[in-house]
């Protein structure tokens, strides 16, 4: 964990059931938990989440309803409103498998949802970038090989749609 006032790196001791050795995972601070979903972990890609209190310290593999998005490496994962993370996009499995789907967490109920969506929808994409503004979701940029990606595409997450 980096001390901001210092700039010291400090290792944080944990307890509970990590992810384990990982890259390409997304990760996004919801409150004082950090939440942890796929990746690979060096021969699989992986759709498991886990969450760290990062005030007591402890790990644990969060238990969902619904359909989890399917295993996936750089992707985003965004909080939405201060219920909602939305998984969009990524590598799945398989050799050059690009996603452009997008998947809803509802932190109220810890339930998965992929909605239908309408509008210009992204094309299929990883290692973009994506924030939240509002209630929308906002992607930029992105790969699918050795294709480069220079738009912005906004998800409405009240009507569910896309624009550009």
């Amino acid at each position: 964990m980096l001390n901001l006032n210092k700039m010291v790196w400090k290792t944080l001791e944990t307890t509970g059931q990590g992810p384990g050795p990982r890259d390409s995972h997304s990760a996004v601070l919801v409150g004082t938990k950090m939440m942890v979903f796929g990746g690979t972990n060096g021969s699989k890609k992986v759709n498991d989440l886990h969450v760290l209190d990062l005030a007591s310290k402890e790990w644990i593999q969060a238990e969902c309803n619904g359909v989890a998005p399917s295993p996936r490496e750089s992707h985003t994962a965004t909080l939405v409103g201060e219920d909602k993370v939305v998984i969009f996009g990524g590598s799945g499995e398989g050799e050059a498998v690009y996603l452009n789907d997008l998947h809803v967490l509802d932190l109220r109920t810890m339930t998965w949802t992929s909605p239908t969506v309408r509008g210009h929808i992204p094309v299929p994409r990883d290692s973009h970038s994506a924030v939240a503004i509002g209630n929308k979701l906002v992607v930029y940029g992105g790969d699918c090989g050795d294709r480069y990606h220079g738009d912005v595409d906004v998800f409405d997450m009240d009507n569910s749609t896309w624009s550009r």
